[in-house]
């Protein structure tokens, strides 16, 4: 009897996004650690980010903090990323804790690779892992996060 491979838990299952952003990497990578950039794009569309709630230590070691508000149900949801790695305009390389009530049940690392391409940037965020359910929502969220970012770069 042949063996069936195992399938790839869950957990392991992890969310890939690449964009192309009509900007030069620099200004692309300054959006993902820049406080006033941050709020304004990086929630889902039914999401926002109040300006105060958005901290960024942007260092190897450091930090991005913010809160997302989903005004038409009042919830507001942590979002804590620390940077594991930073290196502009390049990489940025976040990790977080589980977060079980809003359905993060493992630690999440965040990748984020910034590559010139002709007079833009192609941008390609992986995160996970994410279990079934949750990498469907996640992978809506960037999405739409992504979706605001390239409107405010194009501004």
């Amino acid at each position: 009897m042949t063996a069936e491979p195992t399938p790839k838990p869950a957990p392991e299952r992890e969310v890939r996004i690449t964009r192309v952003f009509r900007a030069p990497r620099e200004i692309v990578f300054r959006a993902w650690v820049d406080p006033d950039q941050i709020a304004a794009w990086w929630a889902p569309e039914e999401c926002e980010i109040p300006r105060e709630t958005v901290e960024v230590d942007a260092r190897d070691g450091g930090r991005i903090y913010f809160s997302m508000v989903e005004a038409a149900r009042g919830v507001v949801y942590r979002v804590r990323f620390d940077i594991v790695e930073i290196s502009e305009p390049n990489l940025l390389v976040l990790a977080s804790d589980p977060e079980p009530e809003i359905g993060l049940a493992h630690p999440m690392r965040t990748r984020v690779v910034f590559e010139a391409e002709g007079d833009g940037t192609r941008v390609t965020v992986t995160q996970g892992p994410h279990t079934d359910e949750m990498r469907n929502r996640a992978g809506a969220g960037w999405r739409g996060s992504l979706d605001k970012l390239e409107r405010i770069l194009r501004s």
